[in-house]
Protein backbone atom coordinates (compact mmCIF):
# COMPACT_ATOMS: atom_id res chain seq x y z
CA UNK A 1 0.00 0.00 0.00
CA UNK A 2 2.49 2.46 0.98
CA UNK A 3 3.84 1.83 -2.65
CA UNK A 4 1.72 2.50 -4.55
CA UNK A 5 0.93 5.54 -2.35
CA UNK A 6 5.10 6.68 -3.01
CA UNK A 7 4.29 6.20 -7.29
CA UNK A 8 0.99 8.10 -6.88
CA UNK A 9 2.68 11.05 -5.11
CA UNK A 10 5.86 10.74 -7.29
CA UNK A 11 3.30 11.10 -10.38
CA UNK A 12 1.89 13.78 -9.25
CA UNK A 13 5.19 16.26 -8.38
CA UNK A 14 5.90 15.12 -12.12
CA UNK A 15 2.78 16.41 -13.13
CA UNK A 16 2.94 19.82 -11.32
CA UNK A 17 6.55 20.75 -11.36
CA UNK A 18 8.21 18.78 -14.52
CA UNK A 19 5.48 19.99 -16.85
CA UNK A 20 6.89 22.54 -19.28
CA UNK A 21 5.52 26.28 -18.72
CA UNK A 22 3.72 29.00 -20.28
CA UNK A 23 5.81 31.57 -22.28
CA UNK A 24 6.93 34.54 -20.85
CA UNK A 25 5.48 38.11 -21.26
CA UNK A 26 3.37 40.69 -21.82
CA UNK A 27 -0.28 39.81 -22.34
CA UNK A 28 -3.49 41.58 -22.90
CA UNK A 29 -6.72 40.31 -21.99
CA UNK A 30 -10.15 40.84 -21.23
CA UNK A 31 -13.60 39.41 -19.80
CA UNK A 32 -17.27 39.43 -19.51
CA UNK A 33 -19.60 38.17 -17.44
CA UNK A 34 -22.35 38.58 -14.72
CA UNK A 35 -21.95 40.34 -11.23
CA UNK A 36 -24.34 39.06 -8.62
CA UNK A 37 -24.34 41.86 -6.01
CA UNK A 38 -24.70 41.29 -2.53
CA UNK A 39 -27.51 42.78 -0.95
CA UNK A 40 -26.16 46.27 0.70
CA UNK A 41 -26.91 47.54 3.91
CA UNK A 42 -27.59 51.78 4.09
CA UNK A 43 -26.90 53.46 7.48
CA UNK A 44 -27.24 57.28 8.22
CA UNK A 45 -26.19 59.28 10.71
CA UNK A 46 -29.48 61.25 11.03
CA UNK A 47 -31.49 58.33 11.12
CA UNK A 48 -29.83 56.61 13.87
CA UNK A 49 -31.20 52.91 15.37
CA UNK A 50 -32.33 52.15 11.02
CA UNK A 51 -30.83 50.09 8.60
CA UNK A 52 -32.38 49.78 5.11
CA UNK A 53 -31.54 46.78 3.10
CA UNK A 54 -31.24 46.96 -0.33
CA UNK A 55 -31.83 43.91 -2.92
CA UNK A 56 -30.61 43.92 -6.29
CA UNK A 57 -30.69 42.18 -9.91
CA UNK A 58 -28.10 40.39 -11.29
CA UNK A 59 -26.02 43.05 -13.63
CA UNK A 60 -23.08 43.38 -15.87
CA UNK A 61 -19.57 43.19 -15.35
CA UNK A 62 -16.50 43.66 -17.70
CA UNK A 63 -12.81 44.16 -17.85
CA UNK A 64 -9.56 44.77 -19.50
CA UNK A 65 -6.36 44.27 -18.21
CA UNK A 66 -2.52 44.73 -19.39
CA UNK A 67 0.10 42.13 -17.83
CA UNK A 68 3.41 40.20 -17.61
CA UNK A 69 3.98 36.36 -17.21
CA UNK A 70 6.54 35.45 -15.62
CA UNK A 71 6.17 31.37 -15.87
CA UNK A 72 3.53 30.63 -12.90
CA UNK A 73 3.43 34.11 -11.68
CA UNK A 74 0.96 37.05 -13.51
CA UNK A 75 1.02 40.30 -12.71
CA UNK A 76 -1.42 42.80 -14.26
CA UNK A 77 -2.91 46.43 -14.31
CA UNK A 78 -7.07 46.06 -14.54
CA UNK A 79 -10.01 48.20 -15.44
CA UNK A 80 -13.60 46.86 -14.75
CA UNK A 81 -16.97 48.17 -14.34
CA UNK A 82 -20.08 46.21 -13.36
CA UNK A 83 -23.63 47.73 -12.81
CA UNK A 84 -26.64 46.23 -11.12
CA UNK A 85 -30.37 47.30 -10.90
CA UNK A 86 -32.06 47.62 -7.42
CA UNK A 87 -34.79 45.56 -7.26
CA UNK A 88 -36.31 45.88 -3.87
CA UNK A 89 -35.16 47.73 -0.32
CA UNK A 90 -36.41 46.73 3.10
CA UNK A 91 -36.92 48.62 6.44
CA UNK A 92 -38.03 47.61 9.60
CA UNK A 93 -39.51 44.46 7.85
CA UNK A 94 -41.37 46.33 5.42
CA UNK A 95 -40.55 46.26 1.93
CA UNK A 96 -40.62 48.97 -0.72
CA UNK A 97 -40.18 48.39 -4.50
CA UNK A 98 -37.32 50.55 -5.93
CA UNK A 99 -35.68 51.75 -8.66
CA UNK A 100 -32.02 53.12 -9.50
CA UNK A 101 -28.93 50.99 -9.53
CA UNK A 102 -25.09 50.91 -8.40
CA UNK A 103 -22.42 50.89 -10.13
CA UNK A 104 -18.72 50.16 -9.76
CA UNK A 105 -15.82 51.74 -11.90
CA UNK A 106 -12.44 49.92 -10.57
CA UNK A 107 -8.48 49.95 -11.11
CA UNK A 108 -7.12 46.62 -9.83
CA UNK A 109 -3.37 45.62 -9.35
CA UNK A 110 -4.01 41.32 -9.74
CA UNK A 111 -1.72 38.60 -8.87
CA UNK A 112 -1.80 35.09 -10.17
CA UNK A 113 -0.48 31.99 -9.78
CA UNK A 114 -0.93 29.31 -11.84
CA UNK A 115 -0.93 25.80 -11.83
CA UNK A 116 1.01 24.88 -15.04
CA UNK A 117 1.12 20.98 -15.57
CA UNK A 118 1.26 18.74 -19.12
CA UNK A 119 -2.19 19.22 -19.80
CA UNK A 120 -3.92 22.57 -22.23
CA UNK A 121 -5.97 23.26 -18.73
CA UNK A 122 -4.44 25.61 -16.61
CA UNK A 123 -6.25 26.57 -13.10
CA UNK A 124 -5.18 29.16 -10.94
CA UNK A 125 -5.39 31.35 -7.84
CA UNK A 126 -5.94 35.40 -7.82
CA UNK A 127 -5.94 38.16 -6.00
CA UNK A 128 -6.22 41.80 -5.96
CA UNK A 129 -5.70 45.00 -4.30
CA UNK A 130 -6.93 48.41 -5.38
CA UNK A 131 -9.56 50.98 -5.72
CA UNK A 132 -12.98 52.06 -6.85
CA UNK A 133 -15.57 54.31 -7.85
CA UNK A 134 -18.71 53.33 -6.58
CA UNK A 135 -22.00 55.43 -7.52
CA UNK A 136 -25.80 54.60 -6.14
CA UNK A 137 -27.83 56.62 -9.01
CA UNK A 138 -31.77 57.76 -8.82
CA UNK A 139 -32.30 55.94 -4.95
CA UNK A 140 -35.00 57.94 -3.40
CA UNK A 141 -35.25 56.48 0.28
CA UNK A 142 -36.43 59.90 1.28
CA UNK A 143 -39.67 58.11 3.23
CA UNK A 144 -37.63 56.63 5.25
CA UNK A 145 -35.78 59.33 6.46
CA UNK A 146 -32.69 59.08 4.38
CA UNK A 147 -31.61 61.62 1.57
CA UNK A 148 -32.16 60.70 -2.11
CA UNK A 149 -28.65 58.94 -3.17
CA UNK A 150 -27.53 59.82 -6.80
CA UNK A 151 -23.81 60.27 -5.65
CA UNK A 152 -20.28 58.46 -5.76
CA UNK A 153 -17.41 57.52 -3.72
CA UNK A 154 -13.65 56.46 -3.91
CA UNK A 155 -12.77 53.85 -1.76
CA UNK A 156 -10.00 51.06 -1.27
CA UNK A 157 -11.23 47.88 -3.09
CA UNK A 158 -10.29 44.53 -3.70
CA UNK A 159 -10.85 40.81 -4.87
CA UNK A 160 -10.02 36.99 -4.63
CA UNK A 161 -11.25 34.28 -7.46
CA UNK A 162 -10.35 31.07 -8.65
CA UNK A 163 -10.41 29.87 -12.24
CA UNK A 164 -8.84 27.82 -15.17
CA UNK A 165 -7.75 28.64 -18.57
CA UNK A 166 -7.59 26.54 -22.03
CA UNK A 167 -4.18 27.22 -24.53
CA UNK A 168 -6.08 27.22 -27.80
CA UNK A 169 -2.74 28.09 -29.05
CA UNK A 170 0.80 29.28 -27.97
CA UNK A 171 -0.72 32.70 -28.10
CA UNK A 172 -4.37 32.59 -27.00
CA UNK A 173 -6.32 31.50 -23.80
CA UNK A 174 -9.57 31.24 -22.90
CA UNK A 175 -10.43 31.99 -18.85
CA UNK A 176 -13.28 30.98 -16.81
CA UNK A 177 -12.92 32.44 -13.54
CA UNK A 178 -15.25 33.62 -10.53
CA UNK A 179 -14.44 36.26 -8.30
CA UNK A 180 -15.56 38.39 -4.84
CA UNK A 181 -15.60 41.67 -5.44
CA UNK A 182 -15.09 44.18 -2.49
CA UNK A 183 -15.13 47.42 -1.06
CA UNK A 184 -14.76 49.45 1.59
CA UNK A 185 -18.32 50.75 2.58
CA UNK A 186 -18.66 54.01 0.31
CA UNK A 187 -20.11 57.43 2.52
CA UNK A 188 -22.48 59.82 0.48
CA UNK A 189 -23.01 62.71 2.61
CA UNK A 190 -24.59 61.72 6.07
CA UNK A 191 -25.67 57.78 4.16
CA UNK A 192 -23.35 55.05 4.54
CA UNK A 193 -23.34 51.76 2.26
CA UNK A 194 -21.81 48.18 1.71
CA UNK A 195 -20.94 47.35 -1.80
CA UNK A 196 -19.73 43.55 -2.79
CA UNK A 197 -20.28 40.65 -5.44
CA UNK A 198 -20.05 37.87 -7.01
CA UNK A 199 -18.57 37.61 -10.23
CA UNK A 200 -18.64 35.08 -12.93
CA UNK A 201 -17.02 35.72 -16.07
CA UNK A 202 -15.71 34.33 -19.11
CA UNK A 203 -12.44 35.84 -21.14
CA UNK A 204 -9.37 35.71 -23.62
CA UNK A 205 -5.84 36.41 -22.88
CA UNK A 206 -3.14 37.48 -25.71
CA UNK A 207 0.28 36.73 -24.86
CA UNK A 208 2.85 38.53 -26.84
Amino acid sequence: MKKYLLITFVCVLVFFFSAPVSAEGLYVSGNIGFAMASDSDLTDSTVPGITVNTEFDTGLAFGAALGYDFNRFRVEGEISYQKNDIDKISAQGVFFDETGDAAALSFLINGYYDFINSSAFTPYISAGLGFAQVEFNDLDISSLGFSGSNDEDTVFAYQIGIGVGYAVTEKVTIDVKYRYFGTEDSEYDTTEAEFASNNFLFGVRINF
